[in-house]
């Protein structure tokens, strides 16, 4: 076990080491821009998620029983709405404000917290959408961004990037006194995450090239959003198991 360890180690040391030598033989892709710095951190992530993250994933998805694992997604997609009418004021969407809050609302109270998605329910139940402050900057007018590949975090774009920070302060976890239990929720929340992306695993595993696929799916998906997308599962999502945010 310890070698095996040792070896993954390695190769993600090796991988970080050769970050200097592809970027600076790397032939420049007008497509993607960033494309020799992106694969070897994709590669990168990988080793890591391989490692460290999809193991305890597995054992989640495999130990916790379904209705636990739904009603899990539901607190955290609950919370979600906070950001989502925040989002939708930042964007002068004042009716979207209205009907998101309308589901915070709902789903904290008779739904237990946002353990039960109530305010779907029904014929009149209201939709889920997905806002963060990476698409009020496109709605602000940066509509155009290079795609790049974050190290642990994953698919991303400059401006997306740049909107991690407007999404760090309008997530309910980052205002937890106890920073203890502020990483556990964090944990959790990612972790529920990783466990919707384990369907999406042979589609990417039959892709001709994997890193083109994600970056393909990833750049459609957030085009569909900034035009205006509103379903909670856009056919992007479904063939890459993206969970709503």
């Amino acid at each position: 076990m310890q070698k095996k360890y040792s070896s993954v180690i390695l190769k993600i040391v090796g991988t970080v080491c050769l970050l200097g030598v592809t970027l600076g033989c790397c032939k420049p892709n007008p497509v993607d821009k960033f494309e020799c710095f992106n694969r070897p951190v994709y590669r990168l992530n990988k080793a890591v998620d391989r490692v460290a993250v999809k193991p305890i994933a597995r054992i989640y998805e495999a130990i916790m029983p379904k209705p636990i694992q739904t009603m899990v997604s539901n607190f955290y997609q609950n919370l979600g709405e906070i950001p989502n009418v925040a989002n939708d004021l930042l964007q002068g969407e004042l009716a979207y404000a209205s009907s998101d809050a309308a589901r915070f609302i709902l789903n904290s109270t008779w739904g237990m917290a946002g353990l039960f998605d109530v305010a779907a329910s029904g014929k009149k139940g209201i939709e889920r959408r997905n806002q963060d402050f990476g698409i009020t900057l496109a709605h602000w007018g940066y509509k155009e961004s290079a795609y790049i590949v974050l190290p642990l975090l994953g698919p991303s774009t400059v401006r997306d990037s740049l909107g991690q920070v407007g999404n760090y302060y309008m997530d309910a976890p980052t205002y937890l006194k106890r920073v203890k239990w502020q990483n556990r929720v964090v944990a959790l929340k990612y972790l529920d995450r990783r466990v919707s992306l384990l369907k999406a695993e042979p589609a990417m595993r039959d892709a001709i090239d994997e890193y083109v696929f994600v970056r393909d799916a990833y750049l459609q998906n957030r085009q569909y959003k900034i035009g205006g997308g509103n379903s909670t599962h856009t056919p992007t999502e479904a063939q890459l198991g993206e969970p709503p945010e």
